[in-house]
């Protein structure tokens, strides 16, 4: 089964109908080409993985290639990441969100476009599973700042906070393609672990 934008509204996602099974569930926003996605997928056939970006043209040779190899627990979908998140899934039903280097619209007058705020950390919080973890990264510094503001102002929600520069949190050698281009570049890059209590609700 596939879920499409319809009609302004995306209708509820069941993992168990999308994948055939109740392993655990990673979601992606702004996947982009899917590397990192790939990656972690190949690496850990008992987890479902989704990733999302608004941009079809960006995912859309890697979902042909994953449907090609018919891999079972990847599905790339095209979709607006607030929406979707509100609409699509299910409370309490994502283990792991992972976003790398969203657009940090640096002009001032574009800065309302930004997806991370306090509001979108609070929907992340509630989608996410008991002891689920949110993990983010920038290569803009402006842009963290920003971010660690609304960490703090949405401190009690979380059980644990990590932030390190220049080091991978989570997945290891896994990287996204502008990770490992501006890696290479010398940029500094920011990353931010939020971790969900295991009685969070």
């Amino acid at each position: 089964m596939s879920w499409a934008f319809v009609k302004g509204t995306y209708p509820p996602i069941s993992f168990r109908e999308l994948f055939g099974n109740d392993n655990p569930v990673e979601v992606e926003i702004g996947c982009g080409k899917g590397s990192f996605l790939v990656a972690r997928a190949e690496e850990n056939p008992g987890i479902n993985f989704i990733g999302i970006d608004r941009i079809a043209k960006y995912m859309k040779r890697r979902k042909m290639r994953v449907e090609r190899e018919e891999a079972r627990n990847i599905q790339f979908i095209q979709a607006e990441s607030r929406k979707f998140l509100e609409e699509a899934l299910r409370p309490l039903s994502v283990s792991v969100f992972h976003m790398y280097f969203p657009d940090p619209w640096p002009k001032r007058r574009h800065r309302a476009r930004r997806t991370f705020s306090e509001d979108f950390l609070k929907l992340i919080h509630s989608r996410l599973s008991p002891g689920g973890l949110f993990e983010v990264a920038t290569d803009d510094l402006d842009y963290f700042t920003e971010m660690k503001k609304g960490i703090a102002a949405t401190r009690e929600l979380w059980d644990n906070v990590r932030e390190t520069v220049n080091e991978r949190i989570f997945g290891g050698t896994m990287k996204t393609n502008y990770e490992i281009k501006w890696a290479a570049e010398g940029r500094a890059l920011y990353y931010a672990e939020l971790a969900k209590g295991t009685k969070g609700s």
